[in-house]
């Protein structure tokens, strides 16, 4: 794996063990747990899964988006690091917004953009406010008017996984980083899991 790859990785599993040891006071047996995995979008759909992560040390936040087909195989993913503190709401946002003018400009036409952000996910249903949140949900629902199909979905974090990893792994650019075809190291298996468990439901 690159050096790019193990810092990512590194990352990622430091961020899951401090959030475990938050949650330890009322950990649940992973028996009684109820854990969602990726689903795969109808046929002739992309599902674009979306995530941020906020950098406090750097003043800057990392975004993530992965596209995959209707039988869970990688198409495209992408990383961003951007300048400027946000709350986690426009976090999120900005990572919809920046997912949206992308899957845009590659010619996408049937999308389901999915989110752990319920906040989001149903502010694009149509809340209004005047908020810098707000505002920048407004720009995506006009993005959205280039699709012929579109949602937006919240989805639980286990079925986000990837593009969590994707949105730790901005921290390790200082430019945009895009794969097409074949999905990087770090976020190799976990791909190949999802896409195991879609062959298995089909």
């Amino acid at each position: 794996m690159s050096v790019f790859g193990v810092k990512a990785v590194a990352l990622n599993l430091l961020k899951d063990w401090r959030e475990a040891q938050k949650e330890s006071s009322t950990y649940k047996s992973v028996l009684n747990a109820s854990i969602r995995h990726w689903s795969p979008p109808p046929s002739g759909w992309i599902i674009v899964n979306i995530d941020a992560t906020i950098f406090s040390d750097r003043s800057c936040i990392g975004l993530g988006s992965v596209i995959r087909n209707n039988v869970g195989q990688f198409m495209r993913a992408r990383c961003k690091e951007m300048d400027g503190l946000t709350a986690p709401r426009e976090a999120e946002a900005l990572s919809l917004k920046e997912a949206l003018s992308w899957t845009k400009e590659l010619g996408f036409r049937n999308c389901i953009f999915e989110t752990d952000a319920k906040l989001l996910a149903d502010a694009c249903k149509g809340a209004k406010g005047m908020s810098y949140f707000h505002t920048i949900v407004e720009n995506c629902v006009e993005y959205c008017k280039y699709f012929d199909n579109v949602l937006v979905k919240y989805v639980s974090r286990s079925a986000n996984e990837v593009t969590h990893m994707l949105g730790r792994a901005a921290h390790s650019t200082s430019d945009v980083q895009e794969w097409v075809n074949s999905a990087p190291e770090f976020v190799h298996d976990a791909i190949v899991f999802y896409s195991i468990k879609v062959m298995q439901v089909h």
